[in-house]
């Protein structure tokens, strides 16, 4: 169960350099092919804090195309992440925690935004088995830790609406869409970053989705993807998904084009999603890691909805087996 004290620091006296406390909110504009992320890693037992705030508004293999993207990795980390700004011009306001969240951006460039996260469920505990079937059961994605291990690291994903403006390159959107934030805390290496799917879908308010799919690509097409943990939220109940999953990605280097998947809640209910590719671009959450960052069309039984994937590759696993010489062939980047 994810309490409030939770936004607080959770870094043991001890904690290391490889101890963070994370924060991700992507927020879209579908009708308007716009895409963007904010991105909070704190290191507390270094006393260093990295933002990064990406937006995209086209489909891309590069981050040459985005619309504004600013990383700082080396700022002072505040007291709490329940409250801060930083001199890139972000700031951060849990005011009504776990659930609320105030964000407000001023570049230098004149991109802004003033947004209000506003939770639709509970905090969805990925380490707790009255939320999720699988806690303890399968490797944590988001800290080094054994499996079943009891550790202090947490780790919870939460979709809410999100109101407010964006201005970028003189133009201005609202925004009113819904959306999955996550808050992480635990050791992570950083250079060692693994390979996983987190697909988001959204039809309404009343039906919502989150999965959290580790991934093998060099497994046989059948056996690449599984899921560790994930939500179906259908008129106001928050279900956890069991480990029942089909799913099938397309990729075009290392862009995923189309996603086709079959999941089951804890009710035995199966549900189809389908999606294809809007806008992306790929997004280095830390430099051993590749992150392609896609805003989706999704359907379910011919209902239409948007998403965003976050295709997660880690960078020593490519390579491994795409390292090569000048006058090597050019392998395929994925099948």
């Amino acid at each position: 169960m994810i309490t409030a004290d939770m936004i607080d620091f959770q870094a043991p006296p001890d904690a290391d350099h490889n101890w963070v406390e994370t924060m991700v909110l992507p927020f879209v504009i579908p009708e308007e092919g716009i895409s963007a992320l904010v991105y909070v890693c704190i290191r507390p037992g270094l006393g260093v804090m990295a933002n990064q705030v990406m937006i995209n508004g086209a489909l891309s293999d590069n981050r040459m195309d985005l619309l504004h993207y600013c990383d700082h990795q080396h700022m002072p980390a505040p007291a709490s992440l329940r409250r801060f700004s930083s001199e890139i011009g972000l700031s951060v306001h849990f005011h009504n925690a776990p659930r609320d969240i105030r964000l407000d951006y001023q570049a230098p460039d004149g991109t802004e935004f003033h947004i209000e996260f506003q939770g639709l469920m509970d905090p969805f505990d990925t380490h707790d088995p009255n939320h999720s079937p699988q806690a303890r059961k399968v490797e944590d994605m988001h800290a080094d830790i054994n499996v079943g291990e009891k550790h202090r690291a947490g780790h919870f994903d939460m979709t809410g609406r999100i109101t407010g403006t964006l201005k970028v390159r003189g133009r201005s959107f609202t925004v009113d869409c819904i959306e999955r934030m996550d808050h992480s805390w635990g050791p992570r290496n950083p250079t060692t970053i693994k390979n996983m799917y987190i697909v988001s879908a959204t039809f309404d308010e009343n039906l919502f989705y989150h999965m959290i799919c580790p991934w093998k690509p060099d497994a046989p097409r059948a056996q690449r993807f599984s899921l560790t943990h994930g939500y179906v939220c259908e008129n106001g109940e928050v279900l956890g998904l069991t480990d029942h999953l089909r799913m099938d990605v397309q990729h075009l280097g290392l862009v995923a084009c189309g996603l086709q998947m079959e999941v089951k809640d804890i009710r035995g209910k199966t549900h189809e999603l389908s999606a294809s590719l809007n806008v992306g671009a790929p997004w280095i959450p830390y430099s051993s890691a590749i992150s392609y960052l896609g805003l989706m069309n999704f359907y379910r039984a011919g209902r239409p909805g948007y998403g965003i994937i976050m295709a997660n590759y880690s960078l020593p696993w490519l390579l491994e087996r795409q390292a090569r010489f000048h006058d090597a062939l050019c392998p395929k980047v994925m099948a």
